[in-house]
């Protein structure tokens, strides 16, 4: 047991008792009958198989993502998405009322959404916008984390970052780390890491007692769809512990569970990797072809597979995009993004639209001005 994790447990988690499924208990074998979890035993046409409940955590399918990531398969937890990890984590380390996470806006809302609904609250380190960048404030962020009047339980960072597309050094993230341990927990989230020249901090797990690592399947693999990713750890009774008193019952349905083994094998990985290449091409394209447009004022260095633009007129832009059916995502009411979208890399062909409305709304504007 490693203290640098379960140190930040709620109490109560580390003595109740989990549900225990008929599932967990009897596990699943296709030679067996089962009776015991009253399942419908007709299946309907074409959904042959789905009557019956999945795996909670299926081995195979463990061991498939550990081969992938380079860790035990006792080191992670499948989760529908990183989503849903986020929103674990948030209920096994955060008290109501007295806890709080530590998030470094302009960042992923989905941190302060599940802290919020517990309800506890967050306390904001913002980037550091310098030499047309974002940064953290690693030195802010340690010095907030260790006060213990902050309560601060969970530090999340998200590299490469979204919205801003910005990966942040690992030497960076360990200081981090290693300031922190002992005072919170360290949530690392690389749903975009991919995409990135930084990639993963993956085999740093065994190193970095208090890092928790979240991948998903959404992004690089496009899987969005079927909702799957994991959450990774060093500590196996952590993991355990997330496993048997934390998730739902049933967490993954077995069209993703099948689904996934396919996405994981060696042919269709080599496909999404090619497929990465692509995006990353035609990242470069889109940052060279949008830095020349006179209505664009930034666009911000990205490692993901996303662009943050600052733009004379963030909002009007994305409504002109919508009513010609190009959908953007406006950043601009934030004071951390002002007037700033951001652009998900498409195809080719959906990147020269963008481009052709930008060229259009540039000329609508003159002619109004003029």
């Amino acid at each position: 047991m490693n203290d640098a994790i379960f140190k930040f447990v709620r109490p109560h988690f580390l003595t109740m008792q989990g549900y225990s499924s008929a599932g967990m208990e009897a596990g699943k074998d296709e030679e067996k009958i089962y009776l015991n979890a009253n399942e419908n035993p007709y299946s309907l046409p074409g959904l042959e198989g789905l009557n019956r409940y999945p795996e909670p955590q299926p081995l195979a399918l463990l061991e498939a993502f550990a081969r992938n990531y380079g860790i035990e398969n006792n080191q992670l937890v499948i989760t529908r998405g990183a989503d849903e990890a986020i929103s674990v984590l948030v209920r096994t380390f955060c008290e109501p009322h007295k806890d709080r996470i530590l998030v470094n806006p302009p960042t992923f809302g989905i941190y302060g959404v599940y802290t919020s609904t517990l309800p506890c609250e967050a306390l904001n380190v913002p980037l550091i916008k310098k030499d047309g960048a974002f940064h953290l404030d690693h030195e802010t962020i340690i010095a907030k984390a260790r006060d213990p009047e902050n309560h601060i339980k969970i530090v999340f960072l998200c590299s490469p970052n979204n919205p801003t597309g910005t990966s942040f050094s690992h030497d960076v993230i360990t200081e981090i780390c290693d300031e922190l341990e002992g005072h919170a927990v360290i949530v690392l989230d690389e749903a975009y890491t991919e995409f990135s020249n930084t990639g993963s901090m993956v085999k740093d797990l065994e190193s970095t007692p208090n890092l928790i690592i979240l991948r998903t399947l959404s992004k690089a693999c496009a899987f969005a769809g079927m909702r799957m990713g994991c959450m990774l750890c060093a500590d196996t009774d952590f993991i355990e512990l997330v496993k048997t008193k934390m998730m739902e019952t049933y967490p993954i349905p077995r069209l993703s569970i099948e689904a996934a083994f396919h996405v994981l094998s060696p042919e269709i990985q080599t496909i999404a990797k090619e497929n990465i290449v692509k995006i990353l091409s035609e990242r470069t394209r889109m940052e060279k072809a949008l830095s020349t447009n006179e209505h664009v004022t930034h666009v911000y260095p990205s490692d993901a597979n996303f662009l943050l633009l600052e733009m004379k007129d963030a909002n009007d832009f994305c409504t002109f995009a919508a009513r010609n059916n190009v959908i953007i995502r406006d950043f601009s009411s934030k004071p951390e993004t002002a007037n700033c979208l951001r652009l998900s890399i498409g195809t080719p062909e959906e990147n020269d639209l963008v481009l052709e409305l930008l060229e259009k709304f540039s000329a609508q504007n003159t002619a109004t001005t003029s």
